[in-house]
């Protein structure tokens, strides 16, 4: 599997799209807070998805190769969706980290470009999704890209958030830190369902033969069935870790519990996404 780069850049890109829409979800909460402490809360988890939004940078230019491509290959916006997708995520890095600046700056978080980067971000992850389904590999032209991308914007987008905020708030307003991390579990929970009905979808597709390699989907993952299956399983763990979180809070539960959801989340989704290339591989 060579496409390490791309395995990095979708997974940072779409942990960062869905913590953005969660933070948006849960500003008119925070709104309740005075505009510093709404700041002190919010600036980790900003600075994060603007990280975060970098470092997929840096990966899809190691995968390009140079910045300059990146310019070449942008000229081709109306034929071409990775000139789309690399147009809108520049745009999605320009709102995070201007975003995330801004705050800094008034000491306030700025919720219009907090949904203009959800709106971008969501779409952008369309974008994504679009590059791998207008192709002729089995597998990738399903429905499956969409629902896996978005699935899981929304499970590690979720618990990310979570495990920013909930540290400073539980020390602030315990009940606003425990409906946060029940928001997060229920959305997670979304996610996963989101990425179900997407291989249950490639289930019905997989038949079909990728015209480039002459393989079927299914030959192709012949071999990593029991990566598929371990994935599910700390899938399920890292879900239980969020879950028991959000029903234990007030019995001093520590918080690494959602440090260690996300860690497992991010492995499981990491699997999940290695296994995606391995069908174009």
């Amino acid at each position: 599997m060579h496409e390490w780069s791309l395995l990095i850049f979708t997974l940072c890109m779409q942990a960062a799209i869905g913590g953005t829409v969660m933070l948006l979800i849960f500003y008119k909460k925070l709104s309740k807070l005075d505009p510093e402490q709404q700041f002190q809360v919010m600036k980790l988890p900003m600075v994060v998805i603007a990280g975060l939004s970098l470092i997929g940078l840096a990966a899809s230019f190691t995968h390009l190769g140079s910045p300059e491509n990146a310019l070449n290959t942008i000229r081709h916006l109306g034929s071409s969706w990775m000139s789309r997708e690399i147009l809108v995520t520049g745009m999605f890095i320009a709102v995070a980290c201007g975003a995330a600046g801004l705050a800094f700056i008034q000491k306030k978080v700025n919720v219009w470009l907090l949904a203009a980067g959800a709106v971008i971000g969501l779409f952008d992850i369309y974008c994504m999704g679009a590059i791998y389904y207008n192709t002729l590999v089995s597998g990738w032209n399903s429905i499956n890209t969409y629902t896996s991308f978005y699935g899981t914007a929304f499970v590690l987008g979720p618990i990310l958030i979570v495990s920013l905020l909930v540290p400073f708030l539980k020390t602030k307003n315990e009940e606003l830190a425990q409906a946060f991390v029940k928001n997060a579990f229920y959305i997670a929970i979304g996610g996963i369902a989101i990425q179900l009905i997407g291989v249950a979808v490639f289930g019905i597709t997989a038949p079909e033969v990728n015209q480039i390699a002459g393989v079927n989907a299914m030959d192709a993952l012949e071999g990593y069935q029991t990566t598929v299956a371990i994935r599910w399983m700390i899938e399920i763990v890292g879900i239980f870790f969020i879950g028991y979180l959000s029903i234990a809070m007030n019995k001093k539960i520590p918080f690494y519990f959602a440090y260690g959801a996300l860690a497992v989340l991010l492995l499981a989704e990491g699997m999940s996404r290695y296994v995606f290339y391995v069908m174009g591989a």
